[in-house]
């Protein structure tokens, strides 16, 4: 698997590439966490890239969720399609995370979110 990030106004964008899967998941769980202690106030994850999640790479997702609620950190997903989409919907994941089709809709669920500091986003405020 391979992680991209960008940061816009302290927004992480972290975009992966490959398996989300036990044997690769500590790359993402250590940016999630160095990024969190950066004091970074929203994180978007982009599963575009992600062709498998297993159990586990499931299990790293809650827990990055879990996190960032915990610190009141907004967080969202990205291009969450096919077999990934369905495992949310099986779960019933689907019902807890906030699931955006493209990047200004999840930007704008990180802005307007009750925790986020007033940020002026070009395009991303209602």
């Amino acid at each position: 698997m391979t992680i991209a990030e960008h940061i816009d106004d302290s927004i992480v964008t972290i975009e992966l590439t490959g398996r989300l899967i036990a044997d690769t998941l500590e790359p993402f769980q250590l940016t999630v966490a160095k990024r969190l202690r950066e004091g970074h106030y929203g994180f978007v994850i982009d599963l575009q890239g992600v062709d498998y999640i297993d159990s586990e790479g499931l299990g790293t997702l809650i827990q990055a969720y879990t996190s960032c609620k915990k610190r009141g950190v907004p967080i969202v997903f990205l291009h969450v399609f096919g077999r990934n989409l369905q495992l949310l919907k099986v779960t019933k994941l689907l019902t807890v995370f906030e699931v955006y089709a493209n990047r200004l809709e999840a930007l704008r669920g990180i802005v307007n979110h009750p925790a986020a500091p007033a940020v002026a986003i070009e395009g991303a405020s209602t």
